[in-house]
């Protein structure tokens, strides 16, 4: 059997003429499914509108981290248009199972694919949808039920050392980082448009990245200006953005209407543990998190001799706040000003600490000592 460029064998039926009933076991070399798909609806004037406003928050963010906050984007990232024939889907009586040596879906190359399709009464079912995908394993199932005015989707995904750049690629984009990714969600949204779906997106996933790369981010510089801010030191140069490598980045998140929230964001890059909390709102591709930096040895290389590192500055948390849309990836950070008024009033604290000790000794008792420094902490 031969389907344009793609060559098939095994069985196919129609085991109800009058019903069109179709079942099929395949086997085949190759098959890109994006050409037999409907067509991305796209809302041009939405999605001209949007590139606008990453085009200018892009150019303001710069490459120094010196700029200011980036704005929340509040352009919507989707279309409103139909994405699916309902009622030819309605009607459709289909069972196939299908081996391939390669899928392409979505302009994603699954090797070595398998695929079980049900549809009936307007209940399609994603039995399994597994394989190969740039050495790393992809699996998912879904489900489409049509029945109802307003259609319901439910989809389960497992990633396996996925390049995270790969899958961002894939839509055009210029990927932010990189990474080997794990992954695991269950969603459920309803409707049958893009905008939709997202904004009825619920559901939960957890993710970890591994021997990844913040490109051209900022993390390093936005730290050296906090640490010279405290040192009463001016920087020597300009900072510049440069790619950060990490060891791991992880993470849960709770859909709730298209919107992720974030709680527990960690990344361990070398020297430094990151913490962040915050969300993803998939409606405008935007995000809002506050991160703390925290230094793990005086040891730490630093990009400039104002920012050196000191035993003081072990185990301190120091705070940014990143904000604006996900193109900007970590050039989105900047040093949380209000964060760091606490962050030196802390050392000061803990200065002061140190001086009553040296002065006190140990002419007084321990406990007289201990609400002398509770008194100046307060």
């Amino acid at each position: 059997l031969k389907l344009d460029d793609s060559t098939f064998s095994g069985n196919l039926a129609l085991s109800d003429i009058a019903k069109q009933a179709l079942r099929l076991q395949l086997k085949g070399d190759k098959l890109d499914l994006d050409r037999y798909l409907p067509p991305e609806n796209k809302d041009a004037n939405a999605g001209a509108a949007r590139q606008n406003e990453v085009k200018q928050a892009v150019a303001a963010a710069g490459k120094s981290g010196t700029t200011p906050l980036p704005n929340a984007p509040t352009q919507q990232a989707w279309s409103s248009a139909p994405a699916l024939p309902l009622e030819q889907l309605r009607n459709l009586d289909l069972q196939a199972t299908l081996g391939l040596g390669q899928l392409t879906l979505s302009k994603l190359p699954i090797e070595d694919a398998r695929l079980a399709l049900t549809a009936k009464g307007g209940l399609l079912e994603l039995k399994e949808l597994r394989g190969d995908l740039h050495g790393g394993e992809f699996a998912m199932q879904s489900q489409l039920d049509a029945r109802p005015s307003i259609p319901l989707l439910t989809a389960s995904q497992q990633l396996k050392r996925i390049p995270v750049e790969k899958l961002i690629e894939a839509r055009g984009e210029k990927a932010p980082l990189r990474g080997q990714l794990d992954l695991s969600a269950d969603l459920r949204t309803q409707g049958n448009s893009q905008k939709a779906w997202i904004d009825g997106l619920n559901g939960k996933a957890n993710f970890s990245l591994s021997d990844g790369v913040l490109v051209d981010a900022n993390l390093e510089q936005q730290l050296c200006q906090g640490i010279a801010t405290l040192n009463r030191k001016s920087l020597s140069g300009e900072p510049r953005g440069k790619d950060t490598p990490f060891e791991e980045l992880h993470g849960n998140l709770t859909f709730t209407n298209g919107v992720a929230s974030n709680p527990d964001l960690k990344a361990r890059i070398p020297g430094l543990t990151v913490n962040g909390d915050g969300d993803v709102d998939l409606r405008v591709l935007g995000m809002d998190y506050r991160v703390g930096i925290v230094i793990e040895g005086d040891k730490t290389a630093m990009p400039d001799p104002a920012c050196q590192v000191n035993e003081r500055y072990v185990g301190i948390e120091w705070p940014l706040l990143c904000r604006g849309p996900l193109e900007l990836g970590a050039k989105a950070c900047r040093l949380d000003k209000a964060g760091m008024t606490k962050v030196a009033t802390k050392l000061a604290g803990n200065r002061l600490e140190e001086k009553i000790e040296e002065k006190l000794g140990d002419k007084v008792s321990p406990e007289l000592k201990d609400a002398l420094k509770g008194l100046f902490n307060r």
